[in-house]
């Protein structure tokens, strides 16, 4: 099994490969292409050719992006400035975007988070191991056909602190009794019919409230991706990398309970999810906004939810500008499968993969998928 290190050295991890920008102040985003008017190019460092990609696209520091003559494009660099890009000849990203920070890969599910598999088991949705910025989150868990109502009990260490009986899915928290601030929490469902949340084989999916000095650090970077006058796929993707990326700074973790180790997997997980799920209920969707909520499902272990909207988004990349999200969505199919045990599935989709990093001449990437398909019995 290769180690995280050799992961990020290959530009890969056991999720999504993006380049982060950590500012002193704590965020973290990509870039992206924002807008082009006609056929934009963009070759990787490991990409033996310029390939046509499409909006959004994610561009890391050693990319060169090319539009075709007389076509404008637009990048939002992780700096929040939009910058233009020359037509006609190949721009380098360090030269279009200045400030690039360190690599960070994603990581797979925390060990005991992985679950929803059971689709007859009320598996918690939400709040689901993430960080918390309000004492009034919804609480959303998986739907048990024949079911007329469930009982919802939140409970810190020690007790129960809410109980209610609804017939819906999911129900706001009411706010009290309040969440104290770096206690973890944790959500049970159970249907009429006996059957639990509990049921599921995830065990380390709480949620920790942030403190408030936390709250107003996030409100400020998340009002100035807010206040951007970009388009509504653009600033939905970029506030869910920001979410979906977030993590306490390490001078703050003598105010939280859990050990450094376990903070460190905790993000605003449900918060990113909650922003790319209205982007698609307002009918912006795309088979870049499908893979983003399929890597933020499978972050926090919801392999079913993972599955879906991975294989929603290869359904929708069906031109050649789409050729990597397809292949980034077939590798986070061979990931999960992977995890579950599902052998053959497994490499079913990192052979997809494979053939999909071949065609965008990535060989590097192509060879590391072989040995995962090597390593699994």
């Amino acid at each position: 099994m290769l180690t995280k290190t050799q992961l990020i050295l290959l530009g890969l991890s056991t999720g999504m490969l993006t380049l982060f920008l950590e500012s002193a102040k704590g965020i973290a985003l990509p870039a992206r292409i924002e807008s082009t008017t006609g056929i934009v190019k963009l070759k990787r460092q490991n990409w033996t050719e310029f390939k046509p990609v499409s909006i959004n696209t994610e561009l890391n520091k050693g990319d060169q992006i090319f539009p075709l003559q007389g076509v404008r494009v637009t990048v939002l660099c992780p700096d929040l400035q939009q910058r233009p890009v020359s037509s006609g000849v190949p721009s380098g990203l360090k030269t279009i975007c200045p400030i690039w920070e360190a690599l960070k890969a994603k990581n797979p599910p925390p060990p005991g988070s992985l679950g929803g598999t059971n689709a007859l088991i009320p598996y918690l949705i939400s709040p689901r191991h993430t960080l918390i910025l309000t004492d009034t989150p919804i609480l959303r868990w998986n739907e048990v056909s024949q079911t007329r109502y469930y009982t919802i009990k939140v409970m810190d260490s020690q007790r129960i602190i809410w109980e209610k009986q609804v017939s819906q899915t999911q129900i706001s928290y009411p706010g009290t009794p309040v969440f104290r601030p770096g206690i973890p929490y944790s959500v049970t469902i159970q249907t009429d019919g006996g059957q639990s949340s509990e049921q599921d084989k995830a065990s380390k999916i709480e949620f920790i409230r942030l403190h408030s000095s936390e709250v107003a650090t996030i409100q400020a970077e998340v009002n100035k991706i807010e206040q951007l006058n970009i388009n509504k796929q653009t600033k939905a993707l970029i506030l869910a990398d920001f979410y979906g990326t977030y993590t306490l700074p390490t001078s703050t973790f003598n105010n939280y309970v859990l050990s450094s180790q376990s903070l460190a997997t905790y993000h605003l997980t449900s918060e990113a999810i909650a922003i790319l799920e209205t982007t698609i209920k307002q009918g912006q969707n795309s088979a870049i906004i499908e893979r983003n909520l399929a890597d933020l499902y499978w972050q926090i272990g919801l392999a079913n939810l993972a599955t879906n909207h991975y294989l929603k988004a290869i359904e929708l990349a069906q031109i050649p500008e789409q050729l990597e999200e397809k292949t980034l969505a077939q590798f986070g199919l061979g990931e999960v499968y992977a995890a579950l045990g599902d052998n053959n599935q497994a490499k079913i989709w990192y052979s997809k993969a494979r053939e999909g990093y071949l065609a965008l001449g990535d060989s590097a990437r192509a060879n590391f998928v072989i040995q995962l398909i090597e390593s699994l019995p």
